[in-house]
C-alpha cells in the first residue's frame, strides 16, 4: 500500500527509534491499538483532529481509550504527532510504521483472492510457493470474491497475480474481438 511522503518519514522516524530501543514490536502493537480505536471510535478521531483541543487533552483522552499510550516511545511519538498538528496523519503513519516493521523483519504481507474458500492445504502450498518466488516471509490473508467466478488473484505490495476465470473470459474476448472474419 503506497502512503504518503509525511507518513513514511514519521514511520521510519519512529522504527530507527523504537529499533535503538528493542521496543519495535511493543510500539507496533501500541500503534495498532490506537489505529483500531481510532476506527472505533470517530469520536475519538475527531477529537485528536480538532485544533481547538490542547494537546494534553487529547493525550488523556488516548490514554484512557488505549492504556498502552501511557508512557515511554509511543507517548513520546503521540506527543510529537499531536504537536506539530499531524493528527490526521496518524492512520497514514500508523499503516506506513507497521509496513516498516514488516519490511524490517523480512515480511511480504499477500492477500488472495478467490470464488470460494480456498483448503488450508492450498493456502499453505501458496504460502510456500510465494516465500521461495519472493525470497522473503510471506504472510497471506484469503478473501472472497465471488465475481472472480473462479481461479484466484493475488496481490504482492503494489503487483497483482490474476490466474483468475474472469481474467481468463475478459482475455478471451479481447482475442475474439481482435479477429477479422
Amino acid at each position: 500500500m503506497a502512503v504518503d511522503a509525511v507518513a513514511a518519514r514519521y514511520a521510519e522516524a519512529l522504527l530507527a527509534a523504537s529499533k535503538a530501543e528493542l521496543q519495535r514490536d511493543a510500539v507496533l502493537d501500541a500503534l495498532l491499538a490506537v489505529g483500531e480505536r481510532l476506527r472505533q471510535t470517530p469520536d475519538v478521531a475527531r477529537l485528536l483532529r480538532n485544533p481547538d483541543v490542547e494537546v494534553p487533552d487529547k493525550l488523556r483522552v488516548l490514554e484512557v481509550a488505549v492504556p498502552a499510550t501511557q508512557a515511554g516511545l509511543v507517548r513520546q511519538f503521540l506527543t510529537l504527532v499531536l504537536t506539530l498538528g499531524r493528527a490526521e496523519s496518524l492512520p497514514d503513519i500508523i499503516v506506513a510504521f507497521a509496513e516498516a516493521v514488516d519490511e524490517d523483519r523480512g515480511v511480504l504481507r499477500a492477500t488472495v483472492r478467490s470464488a470460494r474458500p480456498l483448503p488450508e492445504a492450498a493456502l499453505a502450498r501458496l504460502q510456500a510457493a510465494l516465500a521461495v518466488r519472493e525470497g522473503r516471509t510471506v504472510e497471506l490473508d484469503a478473501e472472497l470474491d465471488p465475481a472472480l467466478l473462479g481461479g484466484l488473484q493475488v496481490r504482492l505490495e503494489d503487483r497483482v497475480i490474476d490466474a483468475s476465470v474472469r481474467r481468463s473470459i475478459s482475455d478471451l474476448k479481447t482475442s475474439l474481438m481482435s479477429v477479422r472474419v
